[in-house]
């Protein structure tokens, strides 16, 4: 524990007076933890010493550590104190989506799997897709209409219908195998959907871009055409690579 307590003196920044200081404490915790400065079953020190380190407030510092202990980076064992939590199923998409937040490239490593997962489902669904599921495909497009198809983006709710319909469209494929390993696969990528999202906000026009893609898989679905979904879904991962890599510069 005195090795890894020499390490953070090196690698903490204190954090001067700023709104949002618990999820600042939050990206420095979590870029510990994926650079592998800290790991699973590693002992975060006291608080007092934490305190001092970050140099905030308890208030703040007790603030981050219930976001840390939410989002399943840590676990408290009591008056043992807070641990490195080891990755579990659940906490794989908070983990994603803070590994994405502090190291950029590996959005581009997810957009790689999401060629071949989502591509590959959206020519299954035209093929497999019964006429309920593609009533349910079109349900999620009528309801991103209803929060307003050019602002949908900036809204909490665009976002988690933009998850359910990849959750629809596995059930679409009708392959029970392909369908359990797409959910199982959309829940650690969709840890990159707020990051995403965050960004893709100072884009102009974005949230109407993503509404059309999607209104040009589901026709395509629709049709029966496999080759045009697989087509337009790789559009779609096409614009949003290029448009996450201008803004990110």
């Amino acid at each position: 524990m005195e090795k890894n307590d020499r390490r953070l003196d090196i690698v903490i920044t204190r954090i001067e007076k700023a709104p949002h200081i618990p999820n600042m404490v939050v990206d420095q915790i979590v870029k510990l933890i994926s650079e592998g400065v800290l790991k699973p079953g590693d002992k975060l020190p006291s608080e007092l010493e934490m305190t001092r380190r970050f140099g905030i407030s308890r208030i703040s510092l007790r603030e981050a550590m219930k976001l840390l202990e939410a989002k399943g980076y840590i676990e408290s064992h009591g008056r043992k104190g807070k641990y490195i939590r080891p990755p579990a199923d659940n906490a794989l998409t908070s983990t994603i989506e803070g590994m994405i937040s502090v190291n950029h490239d590996k959005i581009w490593e997810l957009l790689q799997v999401r060629r071949i997962i989502d591509s590959e489902a959206a020519a299954l669904a035209a093929k497999k897709a019964t006429e309920e599921q593609v009533k349910g495909l079109f349900s999620c497009i009528r309801d991103v209409e209803s929060l307003g198809a050019d602002v949908a983006i900036n809204k909490r709710e665009g976002g988690r219908l933009y998850s359910k319909f990849y959750n629809d469209l596995a059930d679409a494929t009708n392959n029970a195998i392909f369908g359990h390993l797409m959910k199982s696969i959309s829940s650690i990528l969709r840890g990159a959907l707020p990051y995403s999202r965050t960004k893709l906000q100072e884009v102009k026009h974005s949230s109407r871009a993503i509404y059309d893609q999607h209104v040009r898989i589901l026709a395509a679905i629709e049709k029966r055409d496999p080759d045009a979904a697989k087509a337009a879904m790789l559009d779609h991962i096409e614009w949003m690579e290029t448009t996450l890599k201008r803004i990110l510069g």
